[in-house]
């Protein structure tokens, strides 16, 4: 040991530091007979005035029955000097002496990163690499650095911009707390919109006055101005954010189905049912003719509507004029056997004789015609001039059928719509199809919560 003490002073300097020292042996057979071998890890300061650092001095040493002096024995240098950092280096007060090397000798606390083995050829055995160089110290400390300044700007970031936990109610009666705030401060938006109204200029009608024309329910009002902005309400009817705030709000309180899908695979079967004299026969023609004409889709007309012998013949010129065949049934198994035969098309439409929701007989005969095949899509056709009362009725009296869909005809033939949205208000039924007049295609569109605000804000 002090014989390599001696050549780490003659190749680095009085200044040298030991880091570590390991004794091992090396050749014979496992051990047995083997050169007893020293091997020190050295290096200097920065400021040291001379040479680099190189670590890994191996000497070999003469057994107990060999005691020659040793010359001309070499230090294997692994890499090039790196600067040691001052902080290491202070800790070592006894450089180059027997006191050193005993204090190196102690085992150095392993760092929470895996060195880097150095490609030099020095390295030849596996206990070697393992032995900790300044270069691997130095990328260590300089990426505990960079890792602790990510972790300082990331807990800066976090307090800039606090997450938002989600408050999980466990207890029932908070719950129950936080619900009657809630409706406290829906009935305070209720009561500030009625004060204000009262400010409002004669010659201005509000939003809330606009719908109330309409002949919405109060109640609706009531529930939109608790679920609206503060103040929706009392603007302008003719600002032209009205129309955006009522169909917000339509949006969420009623379903809309947004005209027809058609299946991926597969016929799609419509049928129209409803009260006399709401206007089915031209629905269906204005249905067929914009599926036909607009979108040159395979369809096939069914009439079940023998009542009236001015029904079929309206429905055979309507077919003839966009190119469709026409099929008349008069049970409900010609209407299956219609169906089977027009299986290849995209769309069957079915037109189907009124029916008062009074008479119990028609309303089962409607029934069976329905039943006839389980994939039909059923949308009841009501008047828009129909009153409260009579719609709610005949939407309730036609549940025996189970219509899927809503169609609201005549649009154009009333000053108030409120009463569609009554209706359907908190209803799983959705709006399908909405008509405004006489003309086929044209006046049909698909029911949207925007278009029904527009019509409900109409001049």
């Amino acid at each position: 040991m002090k014989e390599a003490m001696e050549q780490v002073k003659d190749e680095l300097g009085r200044d040298a530091v030991i880091l570590h020292t390991k004794k091992y042996h090396e050749g014979g057979f496992m051990g047995y007979k083997g050169k007893e071998v020293v091997e020190v890890t050295a290096a200097i300061e920065e400021n040291a005035p001379e040479g680099q650092l190189k670590s890994r001095a191996r000497r070999s040493l003469p057994g107990e029955g060999e005691r020659q002096a040793i010359s001309g024995s070499k230090l294997d240098v692994v890499s090039k000097a790196a600067p040691l950092p001052n902080t290491i280096l202070s800790q070592y007060k006894t450089n180059g002496t027997e006191t050193g090397v005993r204090m190196a000798e102690a085992p150095i606390a392993a760092p929470d990163f895996q060195p880097l083995i150095p490609d030099g050829a020095g390295v030849k055995t596996a206990a070697q690499a393992r032995v900790l160089t300044t270069e691997t110290i130095d990328e260590a400390t300089n990426a505990n650095i960079a890792r602790q300044k990510e972790d300082e700007e990331v807990i800066a970031a976090n307090d800039m911009h606090p997450v938002m936990q989600p408050v999980m109610m466990s207890n029932p009666e908070d719950a129950e707390k936080i619900q009657k705030l809630e409706a406290e401060l829906a009935q305070m938006k209720t009561l500030l919109t009625q004060v204000m109204s009262k400010d409002q200029p004669q010659d201005e009608v509000s939003l809330q006055e606009a719908l109330r024309r309409q002949e919405v329910d109060e109640e609706i009002l009531k529930d939109m101005a608790a679920k609206t902005a503060a103040g929706d309400m009392l603007m302008d009817s003719l600002d032209r954010r009205a129309p955006e705030v009522v169909a917000g709000y339509l949006e969420n309180k009623l379903n809309f189905a947004e005209g027809i899908k058609l299946n991926k695979h597969g016929v799609r079967i419509v049928a129209l049912i409803g009260a006399t004299g709401v206007g089915k026969t031209t629905t269906l023609a204005k249905i067929a003719a914009r599926f036909v004409l607009e979108k040159n889709i395979r369809a096939a007309l069914i009439t079940a509507d023998t009542y009236r012998i001015s029904a079929v013949e309206q429905l055979k010129t309507y077919s003839d004029i966009i190119g469709l065949p026409l099929e008349i049934v008069y049970s409900p198994d010609e209407l299956k056997v219609a169906i089977h035969k027009h299986r290849d098309k995209d769309l069957i439409l079915i037109d189907t004789a009124g029916r008062s929701q009074h008479n119990e007989y028609q309303m089962k005969e409607l029934q069976d015609f329905l039943a006839v095949d389980s994939r039909i899509e059923k949308h009841l056709v009501m008047s828009a001039t129909t009153k409260n009362r009579d719609v709610a009725d005949i939407l309730q009296k036609f549940s025996v059928c189970e219509p899927n869909r809503v169609i609201f005809t005549k649009t154009d033939e009333t000053s108030s719509l409120g009463m569609i949205v009554n209706l359907l208000a908190d209803k799983d039924i959705a709006l399908s199809f909405m008509t405004n007049g006489q003309s086929v295609p044209d006046d049909i569109v698909p029911a949207t919560a925007d278009k029904l605000a527009a019509l409900l804000l109409r001049e």
